[in-house]
């Protein structure tokens, strides 16, 4: 009877070893790269499981998850996922993005009708008909009645990480970005301002959990982690979410 015991327990303790050995694969915006590498670097500390990560423009990633690459959890703005032909379980939220404007060492803005200086000849935003933060500072500058008045200035960037590429390599002045990205480059930067976010729609930022993947060990011990777990709380409160 005990050996009996004995061998129930290390086949047991086989499968629940084995339960683990799929990797989770997450997948995220790059403007959310160095945020998301924070909360898996926590989680693989704290669990020992590894996890994989990629990072792209918005419409990469979703098609490597509509071609089963192996991508479990999509982070992206919660109507934009709904929306996609990519089937989705669930989307646990995560936060709230915050538009930003951002703009470089030589310059000084205090407000974003500053944009409408002499000094600013170039002002950065992600495509609005690609990007949600595009899409966010149109309907800022829209709504704020910025758009006409600045319309020659502004430099059409394919996404966040890349405006702020431009900002520190001087190509423009400054640009619309999202928070997150602005508070980990804030060092290298002149400054950034959040703006009205009466003036844009909520940007809701979810895990959306692809179909097939809702019940697995590794799927399911990482989302209890990201929903629980305290360190999770203080690095999306340090990112501005």
């Amino acid at each position: 009877m005990t050996r009996f015991l004995i061998f129930l327990f290390l086949a047991m303790n086989v499968l629940v070893t084995g339960a683990f050995a799929d990797t989770l694969t997450v997948a995220a915006g790059a403007g959310y790269k160095r945020m998301v590498g924070e909360i898996i670097q926590a989680y693989e500390n704290k669990t020992g499981q590894k996890v994989d990560a990629i990072y792209g423009d918005m419409k990469e990633i979703m098609t490597q998850a509509r071609a089963g690459e192996n991508v479990a959890l999509v982070l992206g703005e919660h109507n934009f996922l709904k929306a996609s032909d990519v089937q989705f379980t669930s989307f646990p939220k995560l936060g709230k993005g915050i538009l930003a404007l951002a703009f470089c060492k030589n310059v000084k803005l205090n407000k974003p009708e500053d944009l409408t200086g002499s000094k600013i000849f170039k002002v950065g935003i992600a495509n609005p008909n690609k990007t949600i933060y595009g899409k966010a500072a149109k309907e800022f500058l829209e709504n704020s009645g910025l758009y006409k008045q600045i319309e020659k200035k502004i430099m059409l960037i394919p996404t966040c990480p890349k405006i702020l590429e431009s900002l520190l390599g001087g190509e423009i002045q400054a640009g619309f970005v999202n928070l997150t990205e602005a508070i980990y480059l804030k060092d290298r930067l002149g400054g950034y301002i959040v703006v009205d976010q009466e003036k844009y729609k909520p940007i809701n930022l979810v895990f959306g959990v692809i179909q097939g993947f809702e019940n697995r060990p590794e799927t399911v011990q990482f989302l209890r982690f990201l929903q629980s777990h305290p360190e999770v709380k203080d690095i999306i409160h340090r990112s501005g979410l």
